[in-house]
């Protein structure tokens, strides 16, 4: 889990730090794409299955195009090997809706970080990652 860090700028100002890394995000990425993809399997709603289903598919290219992204950010250094994060159980409808509400809040992490790293594309990814969890919210409210 990141830990944020308050910093002390010139005058009032108070900027958060992250401690996120681009382990951790590429980790977290997949964790999420492999969650949804598993709920999806579970739910017996037909609207929730497509909703999750968008999601999972489309967090399928997040996770690769913001690990590239950041490894080209760092002169092609490669990260390490990815760690699974355990999948939860799906406990229903409430269950997929506490994951895309988790993942809207990493993606406002990552949008930080990409800010802090002045990576700028993964501070755009990020806001798109935070548009497909306020869409897929929305979704999950048609079943």
């Amino acid at each position: 889990m990141a830990i944020t860090a308050k910093i002390r700028m010139s005058g009032e100002e108070v900027k958060a730090k992250t401690s996120l890394t681009p382990e951790e995000i590429r980790d977290r990425l997949f964790y999420f794409r492999d969650t949804a993809h598993d709920f999806h399997h579970q739910t017996k709603s037909g609207w929730e299955h497509d909703a999750l289903g968008k999601l999972y598919e489309a967090l399928d290219e997040f996770a690769d195009d913001i690990t590239e992204e950041m490894m080209g950010y760092m002169d092609g250094k490669r990260i390490g090997g990815l760690v699974r994060i355990a999948t939860p159980k799906y406990g229903g409808h409430e269950s997929s809706v506490k994951l895309v509400k988790d993942l809207m809040d990493f993606a406002y992490e990552v949008y930080e970080w990409g800010g802090e790293k002045k990576f700028c594309s993964i501070e755009n990814k990020a806001q798109d990652l935070s548009g497909l969890a306020a869409k897929t919210i929305y979704r999950l409210t048609l079943s």
